[in-house]
């Protein structure tokens, strides 16, 4: 019986641990949902603003993604020369100036979509809530401070 007890025990840990671990997982969805409705409550967004706006800014952010991917690949990279050395630095300034169109080409999306005040208020809103993310990170990352001195 104690061995039947013990097991049932142990199997609900293991459950309650590896649903716990679930939760800590990275969700894109959550993200998402997360980031748009920090975004619409920061820069006041209507229903109907949120509805021109948002899909342009999952475009953009799709595309940007693709191009941080391609820059991570070239960070990777170790070079055995100057002149591959040189190739990465070059398709890095690269990317970035891709990054830098894209962006301002979607930003005059989003005006034609949105007034520009309302625009500049949500890339506003979006840096703000990548701060904030960063900073939920570096708490979950950091250690707890041992206060025995």
């Amino acid at each position: 019986m104690k061995k039947i007890l013990c097991i049932i025990i142990m199997t609900i840990t293991a459950l309650t641990m590896s649903a716990e671990q679930e939760e800590k997982k990275f969700n894109p969805q959550q993200f998402q949902r997360d980031q748009e409705t920090f975004i619409i409550k920061e820069a006041k967004l209507t229903p109907q603003e949120a509805t021109a706006f948002f899909p342009l800014f999952r475009e953009l952010q799709n595309k940007q993604r693709a191009l941080f991917s391609q820059q991570r690949k070239l960070e990777r990279q170790r070079p055995s020369n100057d002149k591959d050395a040189e190739k990465i630095i070059t398709a890095m300034n690269d990317i970035e100036m891709e990054t830098a169109k894209l962006r301002s080409l979607y930003h005059k999306k989003f005006c034609k979509a949105i007034s520009p005040m309302k625009v500049k208020a949500c890339i506003r809103a979006e840096e703000r809530f990548k701060h904030k993310m960063m900073e939920r990170i570096a708490r979950v990352a950091r250690p707890p401070k041992d206060n025995k001195r």
